[in-house]
This record gives structure tokens, C-alpha cells and sequence, in this order.
């Protein structure tokens, strides 16, 4: 825990009598995570000058580019998120909330429970999870589990709307019994409605080729481009770009993400060129998604993140659209 230390303890519990309930040693194990000193100071500091330098960054953006200043609020909402991620009570709300939920889904992940008349806002006491990190999991493991981990992801992304931002090697287990489980709660976002309905359409639309719906449609709804934009403007020049990087490539992985390389300087132009803006939730989102492939591609050289997506993506467009509007949203990619 970079904001505070985690220490490994046991519980001593107590009769109504004043005598210990269970032999001194036989307590629950529990985790305690204690928040250094000082930590609310240092962090506003950073966060101060960090907001100083988007300002500065948005400046010259606006002055030498068409590109929508984005970067105070990115910061702004990192910010948010970094004051919530120090109060270790909000941290204890977000475990107990994800804890139900995953259970309620009947996803196998553990979550560590809270003890929460022994938790303040900068101590957390947890049950203690013992195993090792989901990276040193032999290849079959991981192969069982990465699957399982893109479930969870997208299931918060695309349904529940509370996403875990921080799913570190040091936050993803597998314990004694084979378990996939979340540590560290306290990074957090928070994804409306409204948004993961477009985000569940974006992915469907990127994933069967669609690109004419996705920045005709997606890419406004989901804010990266203003709603008077004509995407009419942008759609031909990042029709061809996405159409390389993601479909030229085919089912060859290296192939494909060396087209993604090649492609990166063009759209890099495009996006300075017209008024893209990233919507401040996305930094977070790409954040743990790209950690979770990372972890996967220590296991498995060939993972594809697309591909691992679809399954779920799919069923969730389902859930929202219905058949008849999944079959309207892969319209174009069926045509082909």
C-alpha cells in the first residue's frame, strides 16, 4: 500500500465475562492497514502543481492545436479519486458494496470481508487473505483465471458502474484453494448509466468493425468528441486508420498490435488536428484494463484483450438491446 503500511495480526475477541473467547494466538488472522503520516498534505501538494501543469499543458494545446483542453479535468478527477482513495472508511464502503455484488453475481472471486467497528479513516482492518500473486500463478492457473478476470472487469465497466482502478499485480491473488481475488478498494470509479450503455454499444461496435457507429454515434455520446461536432469531417480519415490497426491485422495477434504501433502517429495527428477530449472516467478505465492485459500477457504471450472481451460484451449488449438490437448494432460488420 504506497499511502499507508499493511501489517499481519490476529484478533483477540472477548466474553461478556471480560475472559479471552478463543486461546491467545487462535484469533482470526486480519490485515491492518494503517495511513502514513501526513500523507493528506504531501498528496494535495503534488496535486496542486500536477493541476498547475495541466493548465499550463491545455494552454498550448488550445494556442497549437484544435484538441478540446481535457487535462485539468483529468486531474481534477484524479484528484477526487486521490482524497477518497485516503479516506480508509469510503475504502471499507467500496470492499463491503464490491463483496456483495460479486456474490450477488455468483462470480467466483473472493473479497476480503471488513471488520468494520475496528476501521476508522485511516486504519483498515480486513480479513487476511493469504496466497501469491496472480503473475506468479503457473500458466495453467493463469489461463483459468484471466478469463475470469476480464469478466469481472467488464462486468463492473458495463453493469454495476463501480470499477476497481488499481487491479495491480499486488491487488489480483490466487489463494490456497485456486481463488481469483481483489485486494485495495480504495481507487475506485464511479461509470453513470448513460455511459455504460454507450461504452457497451462502443465495444460492440469496435469489435465487429463498425467504425462508422462508433464515431458517428459512441464517440459523442461517450464525450470524446463535442455534440455539434459533423463527424462527417473525421469519420473517413479514422475509418482507415482503425480499419488498419484493428481488422487488416486479422486473427494475428502480432500482426495486428504492430498495425495498432503504426498507426499510433496518425491518430495522435487526428486528435490534435479536430476537437477530441478523453472523458475523465476513460484514463481510469484504460488504466485497469491495461494492467489486466499485462498480468495476461505474462502467462500467455497470444493474449488478445479483444477477443477475451467479446463473450461478455456481447451478452451485456444483449441484456441492454435486446437480439434484434445487437443484430442492428453488428449490422455493418454482418455485411461485409
Amino acid at each position: 500500500a504506497s499511502l499507508g503500511q499493511v501489517y499481519k495480526a490476529r484478533l483477540r475477541t472477548w466474553n461478556e465475562d471480560g475472559t479471552e473467547e478463543l486461546p491467545e494466538g487462535e484469533g482470526p488472522l486480519v490485515a491492518i492497514k494503517v495511513q502514513r503520516p501526513n500523507m493528506i498534505g504531501s498528496v494535495a501538494l503534488d496535486l496542486y502543481i500536477l493541476r498547475l501543469l495541466a493548465g499550463a499543458v491545455d494552454s498550448i494545446y488550445s494556442w497549437a492545436t484544435n484538441q478540446s483542453p481535457y487535462h485539468v479535468r483529468l486531474v481534477d478527477e484524479f484528484a477526487a479519486a486521490s482524497y477518497l482513495e485516503l479516506d480508509y472508511e469510503n475504502e471499507a464502503a467500496n470492499q463491503r458494496r464490491f463483496r456483495a455484488d460479486l456474490s450477488s453475481r455468483s462470480l467466483p472471486v473472493r473479497v476480503p470481508a471488513v471488520h468494520a467497528p475496528l476501521s476508522t479513516r485511516r486504519v483498515l482492518v480486513s480479513e487476511w487473505i493469504e496466497g501469491i500473486p496472480l503473475t506468479d500463478a503457473d500458466p495453467s492457473t493463469l489461463a483459468r483465471l484471466v478469463p475470469l478476470g476480464v469478466e469481472l472487469f467488464l462486468a463492473q465497466l458495463l453493469d454495476s458502474g463501480s470499477f476497481h482502478s488499481d487491479p495491480h499485480p499486488g491487488n489480483l491473488l490466487v489463494d490456497g484453494e485456486g481463488r481469483l481475488c481483489l485486494l485495495d478498494f480504495g481507487l475506485c470509479a464511479e461509470i453513470e448509466p448513460e455511459a455504460r450503455r454507450a461504452m457497451t454499444a462502443a465495444i460492440v461496435h469496435l469489435l465487429t468493425g463498425d467504425f462508422e457507429a462508433l464515431i458517428a454515434v459512441d464517440a459523442v455520446e461517450l464525450g470524446f468528441l463535442p455534440p455539434d461536432f459533423d463527424t462527417e469531417r473525421v469519420r473517413p480519415v479514422l475509418t482507415k486508420i482503425l480499419s488498419e490497426g484493428l481488422l487488416e491485422g486479422g486473427s494475428n495477434l502480432r500482426e495486428r498490435k504492430r498495425r495498432l504501433r503504426d498507426i499510433s502517429a496518425e491518430l495522435n495527428e487526428v486528435f490534435f488536428e479536430y476537437p477530441f477530449s478523453v472523458p475523465p472516467f476513460f484514463a481510469l478505465i484504460t488504466r485497469g484494463l491495461g494492467i489486466l492485459e499485462g498480468i495476461a500477457l505474462t502467462g500467455d504471450p497470444e493474449f488478445d484483450i479483444f477477443k477475451a472481451s467479446y463473450p461478455y460484451a456481447k451478452r451485456r449488449a444483449v441484456q441492454i438491446f435486446g437480439v434484434h438490437g445487437l443484430n442492428t448494432l453488428r449490422r455493418k460488420y454482418s455485411s461485409r
